[in-house]
């Protein structure tokens, strides 16, 4: 069960357009019923009385779901349609109800006099609200089926303005999921030759409202659907910014494979801690085990050149220190003395900039560093390759060890 309240200013149209070819006129209160012409007198009538009224006319229209085809009777939607309008507030006042039968779904037309039977008016303040629960009410208290909203609507039986407020329905849906800002929806909506209209709050840049437009026809977001009112259409770009974090997220994880569990010292790795250190970053690792299985010790960890030996340091590995003419980090001075060919960071002119030398021992004992701007272990012309102890072959699927 669906209804909707409108708002009009002519009976003769209103009425003209109920009391078609395929209308089954079941209620008549207040008028004369013999024919559509004067039904619309009648109505005109009592609204004389109240001539500066603009919109005298109500117009309900009621569906029903097609599981509940066989229960809606004449009888039932007569005691429907009454039980809805106690409910609104429509009461001591002219009404027509009449049946459809040019659908597939069972639906009926309420046309009220605005304008009671003691000239007073028949107000529709919250009509939308009370509309929504009315309907509830009803249909809990009859088990009726709920419907499944706009996409059940057949769009080609509809006549403006509904004709426009469900193309642009469809048009928001079709093109909101890829919209991550109110820009994007802008633009998205242009192919739809439909304008959207940002209201600002009262003197700020804050987006407060929106509205649609479609040959000349406007409605509010939440007119068109509740659903686009601009504070839920927020949450659905922010909600599509954060699926379009998560496919990235698992594409790349796609490309780059997650590693095995891997372990130092005894303490097994996450994927992002191990990533750090192929990074060439540092981690800090506590319940390490030493060498001997006697105790265990907190430290920062590091990885070699080749990422097959980890380096405990108490410090921040990236800590500079001072070794002869050099100001190094603390892990550059680790490797070199480890035995490895390290391009090491070092403070140059003064500390207020950085160089990248490579730097190594000769031999383990020696004290002074040997230093090239070029790779040392690249090959040379003409002369066979030293192999160092940092180009020895790395094993395959060796786990790295506390150096």
């Amino acid at each position: 069960m669906i209804a909707k309240n409108i708002k009009g200013k002519s009976f003769k149209g209103c009425v003209s357009y109920v009391m078609n070819e395929t209308a089954e006129l079941l209620e008549a209160e207040g008028v004369w019923a013999d024919n559509a012409k004067n039904m619309i007198r009648s109505f005109a009538m009592q609204r004389s009385g109240r001539k500066e009224i603009k919109q005298p006319v109500g117009h309900i229209p009621i569906s029903f779901a097609p599981e509940d085809k066989a229960r809606i009777t004449n009888d039932f939607m007569v005691q429907l349609a009454k039980e809805y309008m106690q409910e609104m507030g429509i009461k001591d006042t002219q009404y027509i109800i009449v049946r459809h039968h040019n659908a597939d779904n069972e639906h009926l037309h309420i046309v009220y006099n605005r304008i009671n039977n003691d000239l007073k008016l028949i107000s529709v303040n919250n009509d939308y609200k009370r509309n929504i629960k009315t309907c509830k009410k009803l249909k809990d208290k009859y088990k009726l089926t709920y419907g499944k909203g706009k996409d059940r609507v057949k769009r080609e039986k509809l006549d403006n303005p509904d004709k426009v407020k469900y193309y642009i329905h469809d048009a928001i849906k079709a093109v909101l999921p890829n919209c991550k800002n109110p820009a994007d929806l802008r633009f998205g909506l242009k192919k739809f030759e439909i304008e959207l209209e940002y209201k600002l709050k009262l003197g700020t840049n804050q987006i407060e409202g929106v509205s649609f437009r479609y040959n000349n026809i406007a409605f509010k977001g939440s007119q068109v659907d509740r659903k686009f009112s601009y504070g839920n259409l927020k949450k659905a770009f922010q909600k599509n910014i954060e699926l379009l974090q998560q496919q990235a997220s698992r594409e790349l994880q796609q490309e780059m494979p997650i590693p095995k569990v891997r372990s130092i010292g005894g303490v097994k790795l996450t994927p992002e801690q191990w990533q750090t250190l192929e990074e060439d970053g540092f981690i800090y690792l506590e319940g390490l085990k030493k060498k001997d299985n006697d105790g265990i010790f907190s430290s920062y960890v590091f990885l070699n050149d080749e990422k097959d030996k980890a380096f405990s340091c108490k410090k921040n590995p990236d800590t500079f220190v001072k070794y002869g003419k050099y100001e190094m980090r603390i892990r550059d001075k680790m490797l070199i003395e480890a035995g490895y060919i390290t391009k090491a960071k070092v403070k140059w002119w003064g500390g207020h900039d950085f160089a990248y030398p490579y730097l190594w021992k000769e031999n383990k004992a020696d004290i002074d560093y040997k230093e090239s701007w070029s790779d040392p272990r690249l090959p040379k012309k003409n002369k066979p390759q030293k192999q160092t102890l940092s180009q020895q072959p790395i094993r395959k699927n060796h786990r790295p060890r506390i150096g």
